[in-house]
């Protein structure tokens, strides 16, 4: 037996003797946010596994995969990055997905920073240079891997001007 399950549909209460009303919402970010391209990447790459696992035919897994295309084009994503992120997921890949993975722990340092459009280039340089590390006796002891770049959000207008505490009187 086969089962479609749609986590985006939301079905509103109704009074008796009155129709059910049925809403579609579509929260995907839109592509000119200010979010690091690997999160889009990431993101579009998610959703599409995870219809690749809950959807077990062919066909149904193909039209939802055009339905989050066309969604993903009203957002903003250009063409070639939906297809390019898009052709890494294949239904003939679909037992893989379903398997269960073995996680290895790994002992990864991260580098913290602050997310900045313009500062896209951090990795790079940081790997480009990171023989320097490898060559100093101490922190080649500290360091054994390259760190895991990741970023934290900054301080926005309204972080600036809300308090969360009142004062009383």
């Amino acid at each position: 037996m086969e089962y479609l399950v749609e986590k985006s549909f939301s079905f509103i209460a109704w009074e008796p003797r009155r129709p059910v009303t049925l809403f579609y919402y579509v929260q995907y970010i839109h592509f000119s946010t200010c979010h690091p391209p690997g999160v889009k990447r990431g993101f579009t790459k998610g959703e599409a596994l995870r219809l690749l696992r809950t959807i077990s035919s062919k066909t149904l897994f193909e039209e939802g995969v055009t339905n989050f295309k066309t969604h993903l084009l009203e957002r903003g994503y250009p063409e070639n990055f939906i297809q390019t992120t898009l052709s890494e997921v294949t239904f003939e890949d679909r037992s893989q997905a379903l398997r269960q993975k073995q996680k290895q722990k790994k002992e990864i340092l991260p580098f913290v920073t602050q997310y900045h459009p313009a500062a896209l280039n951090v990795k790079p340089i940081l790997i480009n240079s990171w023989h320097f590390i490898t060559q100093q006796p101490l922190l080649n002891d500290i360091f054994k891997e390259p760190p895991l770049i990741s970023y934290k959000r900054g301080r926005s207008l309204k972080d600036i001007l809300v308090r969360a505490k009142l004062e009383k009187g």
